[in-house]
């Protein structure tokens, strides 16, 4: 016998948290909402469905679009990213068709596969941490941490010119350390 939706409500809230709630939106269709968003405030997108006598998660492929927000589509497909993906598919139990994340929910574990979904979605989620322009600004600050820690201060110089060659400051060092035979330049 298929359990209400009711019941399905309360071993979501009972595993997850009290502020989970669905809605139905068709026929053995019910979004699902959660107090969970991404970074940027929007909400997780989260149905479930029951399809060929078994109830389902899915996002419908919004995560992954929400992704092309800041990553280029491509870059998901690829790399360090696609690798992530993979792993927290496989570590938190959920397919990928085309782009649409989805959970099988086996028996009653209702809670357990809101929770692995949850999880899984906003573990991608985090890939906007791995741009080009986070992970530059990240490397620099570091450096400049490290070279501060290492380099005594009158011996080195952040954002350097050479006064002589360019008075103008056009081509700029991100850290000169002196004090040595030549001096090292880092860009």
């Amino acid at each position: 016998m298929r359990m209400t939706i009711e019941a399905i409500e309360e071993k979501f809230r009972a595993t997850v948290c009290n502020q989970i709630n669905l809605r139905q939106e068709g026929i053995d269709r019910y979004r699902v909402f959660t107090p969970f968003v991404f970074d940027d405030g929007d909400n997780l997108a989260i149905i479930l469905k029951f399809v060929d006598d078994t109830w389902i998660l899915t996002d419908e492929g919004h995560t992954l679009m929400h992704l092309t927000y800041s990553i280029e589509a491509r870059e998901l497909e690829r790399g360090t990213r696609q690798k992530v993906i993979t792993s927290v598919l496989s570590r938190f139990g959920l397919e990928d068709n085309h782009g649409e994340l989805t959970i099988r929910i086996v028996g009653d574990q209702f809670g357990d596969a809101l929770w692995n979904f949850v999880q899984a979605l906003i573990n991608i989620s985090d890939l906007t941490y791995l741009s080009r322009t986070r992970v530059y600004s990240t490397f620099i600050e570091d450096l400049h941490a490290l070279i501060e820690e290492t380099v005594p201060e009158g011996r080195r110089g952040f954002d350097w010119h050479d006064p002589e060659h360019d008075p103008d400051g056009k081509y700029i060092v991100d850290c000169r350390i002196n004090g040595m035979q030549r001096p090292v330049y880092i860009f």
